[in-house]
């Protein structure tokens, strides 16, 4: 139940062939390792088609990356054996992947938004197309004044001679391969240090700068505990009421509460990931279901609510559905929503979490900003919910996320934690009670310690996941021994 693929060959294509949903939340011990039959993969293709299309429009048609480098190095090793049959197709604002003309998934762009990803021969299309839709205005780009409250560069001085070297050295060995298999590489595309509230260490891989947003993947779960938590501030909901879901009225899953959705404990049935390529709740869901309310709406309650810990993306989901109607229902009142009253004030620029076909923003996977704002995301947690002497957050709802869940005592409120068995065991011993974590597909982290002032993000394509989250928290034991 956590964002992590194994490496050998068919436990990665078992997962990305078509992919995502065990890949996306599972512990290499719960995925898959056995060889799928022909029927397995034929079924599976929905989910790969969906998958390389969503990719290819997220990491190259909407940021300007390049494209050819974007299918190369990360779409088609992550669907593996799919690019030996698929058709790709691009256009200004779309991409199309189909296998043998089976299943054509379609992902179109539009700015503000990102991508959208609808099946090929959708109705939807051109209603999307014509959806009436107004971007944020970002925030003034201010070059002088420090990160966070402005654009500054990283405040580099700042370190000791000690902490200097220990990040010089995890950057020349995270941003450098040692394999030259596309399917073994860490691809750490950012690496990021706050201290003391201030941006002390930047460095990209070559292809990536500053100003490129990048997938949060399962970040985005924090992020939509955070749209949350700016609604309980605003008095739109509280912690022990009923979530108020309009598909749940009536029903008996209507008394699940907030704080059961956002612990990943509401009682309803879900498969993160699957045993069978493509056959879990979160592959079907994300890449075969236009609507991805719905899908997890319509689940049963197996549980007493509070009481189960079921990691899903499907969860997070349906709290920014039920965000979109506190909002006002309309796609573009939840996207004023959390740009006014989260991302604005953070100075966050640009921002956005990509929507389905009908229009609620995909909060369990689909966060695409600029790791320097990723990373002010965990500065708001560091910080207790203020920013710039305002609260943001209330101080309670800050400890709701980072306290055990009564279901799991190493996840809070859409938050992971310590003690969490997903980190690894001679690591998680060197680190400190405190410390919280965002945590993503791919090794997208940001690592969190309030008692030492101290925020780290790693961004990336991972595919030799063991390695690259290695990485991540060896820098973290080694600042935290460096004073």
């Amino acid at each position: 139940m956590y964002p992590r693929q194994t490496q050998g060959r068919w436990k990665l294509s078992a997962c990305a062939t078509l992919l995502a949903g065990a890949c996306l939340a599972l512990p290499a011990s719960a995925q898959q390792t056995t060889t799928p039959s022909l029927s397995e993969l034929i079924k599976s293709i929905p989910a790969g088609t969906g998958y390389a299309a969503w990719d290819l429009c997220s990491r190259a048609i909407a940021t300007g990356d390049d494209f050819a480098r974007v299918k190369t190095q990360y779409t088609a090793p992550k669907v593996q054996p799919l690019p030996s049959f698929w058709f790709v197709t691009r256009g200004a604002d779309e991409v199309e992947v189909s296998a043998v003309f089976l299943s054509p998934r379609r992902a179109i762009y539009r700015p503000g938004l990102g991508c959208t990803l609808i099946a090929a021969s959708s109705a939807k299309e051109a209603a999307l197309r014509a959806q009436p839709f107004r971007a944020a205005k970002p925030p003034v780009a201010d070059p002088m004044t420090p990160w966070p409250f402005g654009e500054g560069k990283a405040q580099s001085d700042a370190l000791s001679a000690d902490r200097r070297a220990v990040l010089d050295n995890a950057a020349a060995t995270m941003l450098t391969e040692t394999s030259t298999d596309p399917t073994k590489k860490t691809n750490t595309n950012a690496l990021l240090v706050a201290q003391d509230g201030k941006l002390v260490y930047e460095r990209y891989a070559a292809n990536f700068d500053r100003n490129r947003p990048q997938l949060g993947w399962s970040m985005t779960k924090t992020l939509t505990a955070l749209v949350a938590g700016v609604m309980e501030r605003d008095g739109k909901l509280a912690l022990d009421a009923p979530v108020g879901l309009a598909a749940w009225q009536g029903t008996n899953k209507a008394a699940i509460t907030w704080r059961n959705l956002l612990n990943m404990a509401p009682g309803l049935e879900w498969v993160e990931g699957g045993y069978a390529a493509g056959e879990d709740d979160t592959t079907k869901m994300l890449f075969s279901q236009e609507d991805q309310c719905a899908w997890p709406a319509s689940k049963p309650l197996v549980a007493q609510p509070g009481t189960v810990f079921n990691y899903s993306t499907g969860f997070a989901n349906l709290a920014m559905c039920r965000l979109k109607e506190l909002a006002g229902g309309g796609h573009q009142q939840i996207y004023d929503y959390y740009q006014k009253r989260l991302f604005a004030p953070l100075g966050i620029r640009g921002g956005y979490v990509e929507p389905d076909a009908s229009g609620t923003p995909v909060g369990g996977a689909r966060g695409m900003l600029r790791p320097v704002d990723w990373l002010r995301l965990g500065q708001l947690v560091a910080n207790e919910g203020r920013w710039n002497g305002q609260a943001v957050l209330n101080p309670s709802y800050v400890h709701f996320m980072t306290a055990p869940s009564p279901a799991s005592n190493g996840y809070g409120g859409m938050l992971w934690r310590q003690p969490t068995e997903h980190l690894p065991a001679d690591l998680r011993a060197q680190l400190p009670a405190d410390l919280v974590f965002f945590a993503g597909f791919q090794e997208q982290h940001i690592v969190i310690v309030p008692s030492r002032h101290l925020v780290v993000l790693r961004q990336g394509v991972a595919f030799d996941t063991d390695t690259a989250l290695r990485q991540v928290y060896q820098l973290v034991v080694d600042l935290l021994a460096k004073p």
